[in-house]
């Protein structure tokens, strides 16, 4: 198997997408894959689903991906932006990443785990990542999570009677300070 179907399969990579090319740095244990898509691919507008040509290409960007044996593994592409006529030029989803984010989704599911089980400065230790990167991951967890919650209130509460009824107060109000 060549590296190139390697990394596609790794990456989890499907049509339109392909990997261009592989670069391998010994020396600084680096990783590089290349992805693109083909001229002539249509991508849904992230707003409205409706496919359209690709209107042009942000700068190459970088996304960290999981690592490659002892090498850190980073996949580099272009992002399409579409021109939707109802809601104007916009960013083309990446299967890979969200919007904004420079870890790919697999890496960002690891670090979560990782932040989970140990404070912050282990986690970025262990993930090669700084402090930083970690705590702003470890954010834009938190804002999913929220996101995927209801905030309404709940209809209806219920109460221990039985417990009052025995003389059970519940806890004693924390107090600050002297007693």
């Amino acid at each position: 198997m060549e590296s190139k179907d390697l990394y596609r399969h790794l990456l989890g990579l499907s049509e339109p997408w392909t990997v261009e090319r592989v670069d391998l740095d010994v020396a600084k244990q680096h990783v590089d894959v290349y992805v693109e898509h083909p001229n002539g691919t249509r991508f849904a507008c992230p707003e409205c689903g409706q496919e359209y040509g690709v209107y042009d290409h942000l700068a190459t960007r970088v996304w960290r991906h999981l690592d490659s044996c002892q090498f850190l593994t980073y996949l580099h592409a272009s992002p399409p932006r579409i021109s939707c006529p109802e809601h104007g030029v916009r960013q083309a989803r990446l299967p890979w990443a969200e919007e904004g984010s420079r870890f790919t989704h697999l890496f960002e599911v690891l670090a979560i785990d990782l932040l989970q089980a140990a404070n912050v400065k282990r986690a970025a230790q262990i993930l090669r990542i700084s402090w930083d990167q970690a705590w702003h991951l470890m954010e834009r967890a938190v804002l999913r999570g929220r996101a995927g919650k209801e905030s309404a209130l709940p209809r209806q509460i219920g109460i221990d009677e039985k417990a009052i009824a025995k003389g059970h107060q519940g806890r004693k109000p924390h107090t600050v300070g002297r007693q």
